[in-house]
């Protein structure tokens, strides 16, 4: 039963969803072809009935067989006729009237061209003569003519009803902003293949302008004498462009935004336009040469035009409009990305151009105080950026990202701003992310790049005091350095590495984005030092994000340098560069206040999981000398009384650690090392060490209780042999302190 009645609502649902799905096609069909549709049927109906007219014919003749009957349906048609004259004057009259009301604060010459629709007074003239053609139906007199007479008669008023219609239809279009929008960028359209035409028909009588010195390239020469002869070729689009912008400013000044940004993307769409019609006749900047045909007057007052809307909108305090015209000039760059240069190595000169022209329009919102409008366009920098990274090459991102990092400082001065800092920061990882991944260019440059604005964003912010609840460090700079955000770049690296190690060795792309990871971690320990002691510097709790930060980029690089499509030199690189950054570590200053507060954050926990990481990973090289870090770390931080017993914790990891591999060597080599940290001046003083050897022996003597271990430490201690742990602690704890225990063994 419950089987039968769960088919039923089953078949219900599909029932509903096939008749959703006609009626969505139908109203496609219908919003693209409506008119046809319906004149079609119009005219098939208009021929089926003239085909029966004969049959008509004889149905009619018994009840007009007296001449009253006739003169009766000739006086019939004579008034309908002047009656239907009249309607059409009229109502003809009160649309002209209603087109020319509404549009009466367009720009001059489109109003005049809306308020003259040739398609409205072909509609008037062919309601009148339809008019007239009925009032001329009275003048018949042979009844023979009968049915013609009468399908006439009721045809013509039917298409005068469908005329007022469409006729009303029209005025609806014309009188509605978006549908004016609409016209213009049509009438651009229809302009520009005029122009092409023209074109090919001038292309034959001009002559290339290169000469046989000149280095061959894939230029339309002749196209662009052919502009060069007619300098007005684009003054229908510039008007077009000036129709477009003064209706969005009219639009935004009386609060309809929505028209504002349609009449914003109309600029966008001409501009389209222009560039598929000039075609290959871009040039772009050369250092070595002055071209004069880099500059384009077009473009440059398509961009004029925003940057005065912005200002506009900044004056009225407008922010929905500045957010449009943002929008509007990120989307004008991604239009110039795709100009063709005929040469694949040209700068995208005009790109650059429209995206300086947004981040100077974001970076002059910066003294008014709109946050929000701030963040949407620091957003819109970094979608652009993304862009270039798409159509261009690696280092053209560089001077937004830096203009990204100028703006996200604004958090800095005001409290307001701060969100921008953490958007501005978002778009910086998200930029390192998608360069990594860039698979056609060297991203040495633009990797460094980066890296420097991010210190530069994290410096000048870690000059704030921190709030000690939530720390505002690691909130406002989380999306680059959190380990927790799950678009944050650290993340996102874990992913990546996790999707290299799974491919094979013969995968070019997994080859290059490895080499890519390698050249953007070159250098990276030396940022990371300078965040890092400035975090300490300043007591911020933005410690155990870099903490963290750089033990799990550690991680990554070892983890890459195994993947199976990693070379030999590069797989030595990756971990140089993992054990330069987790050296970062050992740079604390070794004062008890310092010691105490970064240990609070781990630090102890945090160099045994990255020598344990390297050890698993085969990387015994790195793991040896992660051990050394926290073996100094022991002696030198462990000689302060902290609270913390790093001292003694550090002996377990070190002992777990040297038992990981079942080597005696490694116990000996321990044992060692130990005695001669020992013999320094700067080892713990007695008490310390003392403390720290009963608890080592307290230690040894009940591993084999168990416990909920919060700590690494304690949970890999209790997976190694204890046969051998037992007895290597003693040792330990008998060189800390030989005077109160039993000799070494």
């Amino acid at each position: 039963m419950e089987k039968t009645n769960f088919l039923a609502r089953r078949s219900y649902a599909l029932l509903w969803n096939l008749i959703y799905s006609i009626e969505y096609r139908l109203s496609i069909l219908w919003a693209q072809h409506g008119w046809h549709i319906l004149f079609t049927l119009i005219s098939v109906l208009i021929a089926v009935s003239t085909y029966f007219s004969p049959e008509l014919q004889i149905t009619l003749e018994p009840h007009f067989s007296s001449g009253e009957e006739l003169q009766r349906l000739r006086e019939l048609f004579g008034t309908l006729g002047g009656a239907l004259t009249a309607a059409s004057a009229i109502v003809f009259s009160l649309i002209i009237f209603a087109i020319q009301v509404n549009v009466e604060r367009l720009p001059h010459r489109l109003f005049q061209k809306l308020g003259s629709d040739p398609k409205l007074f072909l509609a008037f003239i062919s309601t009148f003569l339809l008019a007239v053609g009925i009032a001329s139906l009275s003048l018949f007199s042979e009844k023979s003519w009968l049915a013609i007479v009468i399908l006439a008669g009721i045809w013509g008023i039917v298409l005068i009803l469908f005329i007022f219609l469409y006729a009303y239809r029209r005025t609806l279009s014309l009188i509605n902003p978006l549908k004016q929008l609409n016209i213009v960028v049509e009438n651009a359209r229809k302009q520009m293949k005029w122009w092409e035409r023209r074109i090919q028909r001038a292309i034959p009588f001009i002559q290339d302008s290169r000469t046989d010195n000149i280095i061959q390239d894939t230029h339309d020469y002749k196209r662009l004498t052919f502009f060069q002869f007619n300098p007005y070729w684009t003054s229908g689009m510039q008007q077009a462009i000036t129709h477009s912008v003064s209706i969005s400013r009219h639009t935004a000044e009386t609060g309809d935004h929505e028209v504002s940004k349609g009449a914003l993307r109309a600029v966008v769409d001409i501009n389209a336009i222009y560039i598929q019609a000039k075609g290959k006749t871009f040039f772009a900047n050369n250092i070595l040469l002055d071209n004069p045909f880099v500059t384009d007057g077009f473009i440059n007052e398509s961009l004029e035009h925003l940057r005065q809307n912005v200002r506009i909108g900044i004056t009225r305090g407008d922010e929905q409009q500045i957010e449009n015209t943002f929008e509007a000039l990120a989307a004008l760059t991604g239009i110039y990305l795709d100009i063709d240069y005929s040469n694949e190595y040209a700068s995208k000169t005009h790109a650059h151009l429209a995206a300086g022209y947004l981040s100077s329009a974001v970076q002059s919102v910066v003294p008014h105080n709109m946050p929000d409008v701030l963040m949407n366009g620091v957003r819109l920098m970094g979608r652009t950026a993304q862009l270039f990274l798409v159509r261009a090459k690696p280092e053209d991102i560089v001077t937004l990202v830096e203009k990204i990092a100028i703006i996200s400082c604004a958090g800095i001065a005001k409290e307001d701003y701060r969100p921008v800092t953490q958007i501005g920061m978002e778009q910086i990882a998200q930029l390192t992310f998608n360069l990594i991944r860039v698979t056609d260019y060297e991203i040495r440059f633009a990797a460094k790049r980066l890296k420097d604005n991010a210190l530069f964003v994290t410096r000048m912010f870690l000059t704030l005091p921190d709030t000690p609840l939530m720390s505002i460090h690691s909130t406002y700079l989380g999306p680059y350095y959190s380990g927790t955000n799950a678009q944050a770049l650290q993340v996102r690296l874990v992913g990546l590495a996790n999707t290299l190690l799974e491919a094979k060795a013969d995968n070019k792309t997994a080859r290059t984005v490895i080499r890519n990871i390698e050249q953007w971690a070159e250098d990276l320990h030396r940022a990371e030092k300078e965040i890092f002691l400035l975090a300490i510097e300043k007591q911020s709790h933005f410690v155990f994000d870099m903490m963290n930060w750089i033990s799990q980029v550690t991680r990554i690089l070892l983890a890459v340098s195994n993947a199976p499509a990693c070379d030999e030199h590069t797989r030595d690189e990756l971990r140089n560069h993992a054990l330069w950054l987790i050296s970062v570590l050992s740079f604390v200053p070794n004062t008890q206040e310092t010691v105490t507060f970064v240990e609070n954050f781990q630090m102890t926990e945090t160099l045994f999981e990255v020598a344990m990481d390297a050890h698993h990973r085969d990387c015994e090289d790195v793991s040896a000398k992660v051990r050394d870090l926290l073996l100094s770390w022991a002696f030198e931080a462990g000689g302060h009384q902290t609270g913390w017993a790093i001292l003694e914790r550090s002996m377990y990891g070190l002992a777990t650690l040297a038992l990981v591999e079942n080597n005696d060597q490694n116990e000996r080599m321990l044992l060692a090392k130990i005695e001669s940290r020992l013999a320094k001046d700067k080892a713990p003083n007695q008490e310390i060490r003392y403390r720290a050897a009963r608890e080592i022996r307290e230690r040894a003597a009940t591993l084999y209780r168990e416990g909920h271990w919060s700590s690494q430490i304690e949970v890999a201690m209790g997976r190694v042999d204890h046969q051998k742990l037992g007895p290597l602690l003693l040792n330990i704890a008998n060189l800390l302190s030989p005077n109160t225990a039993n000799p070494v063994i």
